[in-house]
């Protein structure tokens, strides 16, 4: 079993809208911190959708397609054990394509359009983060992203944005920014807010971690 050393001894919980800003405060940290952070994409966590016809129609954006329990049970046995086995999820296909295994580091991230919607994740989370950034701009950025990397048209991401994206922002993500801790604008310079919540957090776990 792993020396207590290895076992986080914060888990962070980061939310907020769809291209808001999560993922690039995610990035920051772990350029900040290195081996001292770890990264858990929400997005791993999709039910397995190979018996669901028509599964690319399917509302990615709503709590209901994340297995919550299974990050429940991850969480905990990080926790626990210093390790667990996570879901590796294929997006071509929509399907649960196996596991690996992920070693905690003295702070474990949570990452997620949705992290802090579910009660049993946010009660397993010790600090909770939702950044915040104008619909316009996610918008921008959302389209550029999807174009670019995504080989998206552009006509596709405006129609996903209007039917499912912006209305589950409305419904479930934006509302679950009263569990935050700490409210982050997606749209300043989130090098210096990494610094910052890294000089915070390791001064709380500094003897855990020492």
């Amino acid at each position: 079993m792993p020396s207590d050393q290895t076992k986080p001894a914060l888990l962070i919980g980061i939310a907020g809208g769809s291209a808001g800003g999560k993922t690039s405060l995610a990035r920051e940290l772990t350029t900040a911190a290195g081996n001292k952070v770890a990264i858990l994409q929400l997005d791993r966590f999709y039910h397995s959708l190979q018996d669901v016809e028509n599964s690319h129609l399917t509302n990615f954006d709503e709590p209901a397609a994340l297995d919550f329990e299974l990050l429940e049970t991850v969480l905990e046995q990080l926790r626990l054990n210093g390790t667990a086995s996570v879901p590796k999820y294929d997006f071509a296909t929509h399907t649960r394509i196996g596991y690996e295994r992920l070693d905690a580091a003295p702070v474990v991230i949570v990452e997620g359009i949705l992290t802090l919607w579910h009660a049993g994740v946010r009660d397993l989370l010790d600090f909770k983060i939702y950044v915040d950034a104008p619909e316009k701009l996610r918008f921008q950025r959302r389209l550029k992203r999807d174009i670019s990397e995504r080989g998206r048209d552009a006509n596709s991401v405006k129609r996903q944005w209007n039917d499912t994206v912006r209305p589950m922002h409305d419904k479930y993500v934006e509302p679950s920014r009263q569990h935050a801790d700490q409210l982050i604008d997606g749209t300043g310079n989130l090098n210096n807010t990494a610094k910052e919540l890294l000089e915070t957090w390791f001064k709380l776990v500094e003897p855990k971690i020492s």
